[in-house]
């Protein structure tokens, strides 16, 4: 995955301070006013642009519905093939842990 750009990279980060703070997510006109942009269309294209990169998911059959996705990295596929490896002290290569890992790594490159 490319990096965000600045601007998508506070707008990512405004929805997830915003959901923390009040219980939902934002609204479009919230983001907007917040990013100073022009206006909800302006926005909608940021939000649209974190959902393609998965960052993001909305339920379009409800209001205030942007929710963070759950971002795992190498560091949670390492720990959790670890786990398995101190539990049974050998894992095989055909292991799901493994498989899950290795399409992380194909997403990553």
């Amino acid at each position: 995955m490319t990096a965000l750009t600045p601007k998508m990279a506070k707008c990512f980060q405004f929805i997830g301070a915003y959901a923390l703070q009040h219980g939902v997510s934002p609204k479009l006109d919230e983001i907007a006013a917040h990013m100073g942009l022009s206006g909800r269309n302006s926005a909608k294209r940021l939000v649209d642009e974190l959902e393609d990169r998965g960052l993001i998911r909305r339920d379009p059959k409800r209001a205030r519905n942007i929710e963070i996705v759950e971002q795992r990295g190498a560091d949670f596929h390492l720990k959790r093939i670890l786990e398995v490896v101190e539990q049974d002290g050998i894992i095989g290569l055909t292991s799901p842990l493994v498989a899950e890992a290795r399409e992380f790594m194909g997403r990553a490159a």
